[in-house]
């Protein structure tokens, strides 16, 4: 399994740059790995892309105060480690008449701040994307595709070749395209919001 080091050493692999012993060495590629290592890290597992080692589930308690307003009744907080909240609830999304709505939102929840707001009672079902620092985590096809961004990132500091940092972002697109190949991506469920006609004809 992988290594935090590890990880940095194959970001400065992929610039044809010396290894490091430790992100807190005394040398540059050190310093600057060490900077934005956990920066990127976090904006990764929080993007588009959610990666199946990262996925948490938990059962919320509700808070005590309801929202100051707003059409929810209920507000929980959200655990500590949560980057983005996948689904809230037991029920699946199913038919979306957005035509109907009659309310101000069609959302069956809103985040917002560190709290997540709804309806549904307590305790609340959460499956979210989580903060995994743990590296012996990390997908394979992740850690190619961290190193490579922070390669990315970094190339301007630690090389200053745009070559080299085009060749990094070419490698982590690759990364992603392999990591949804070996289903290491799950792909979360999509809706198009149904139009007026259908609700006529299931009448």
């Amino acid at each position: 399994m992988a290594s935090q080091v590890d990880v940095a050493n194959l970001c400065l692999a992929i610039l044809g740059k010396p290894t490091i012993a430790s992100l807190l060495d005394n040398s540059n590629a050190a310093r600057v790995l060490n900077v934005e290592y956990d920066l990127i890290r976090r904006a990764l597992l929080r993007g588009r892309a959610t990666w199946r080692f990262s996925i948490k589930r938990a059962s919320l308690p509700s808070l005590s105060t309801a929202p100051v307003s707003g059409p929810y009744t209920t507000q929980y907080a959200l655990p500590t480690d949560c980057l983005r909240v996948l689904l809230a609830g037991d029920t699946w999304p199913g038919l979306d008449l957005s035509d109907y709505r009659l309310g101000p939102t069609d959302a069956g929840y809103l985040v917002e701040g560190r709290n997540i707001l709804c309806d549904y009672g307590a305790p609340l079902s959460l499956k979210y994307v989580s903060d995994v620092t743990d590296t012996t985590l990390f997908d394979p096809w992740f850690v190619i595709y961290f190193a490579a961004e922070l390669a990315w990132t970094c190339c301007e500091r630690l090389t200053g070749s745009d070559a080299k940092q085009a060749a990094a972002k070419d490698r982590k697109n690759d990364a992603l395209i392999q990591a949804s190949n070996s289903n290491a991506l799950e792909n979360t469920p999509e809706m198009n919001a149904e139009a007026e006609w259908v609700a006529a004809r299931m009448q």
